[in-house]
């Protein structure tokens, strides 16, 4: 298991929540990451890291687009 931690990221650039999970692998996080983004209002983006690294991002444009 990996740990991830998910930002929510509003368009004004403030992150007022964040998740931290522990998942198998990337993909999963994703698929996470996707919910979030669809859950939370304002929540334009979902930042993905792993320790210092992100990893990938999914906003709520990409989302809708799925």
């Amino acid at each position: 298991m990996q740990v991830f931690t998910f930002f929510c990221v509003e368009p004004d650039g403030s992150v007022p929540r964040f998740d931290v999970t522990a998942f198998p692998d990337d993909q999963t996080a994703r698929r996470r990451a996707e919910e979030l983004v669809g859950v939370h209002r304002g929540c334009d983006t979902v930042e993905v890291w792993r320790g210092a690294t992100q990893l990938f991002a999914v906003t709520s444009t990409q989302r809708a687009a799925a």
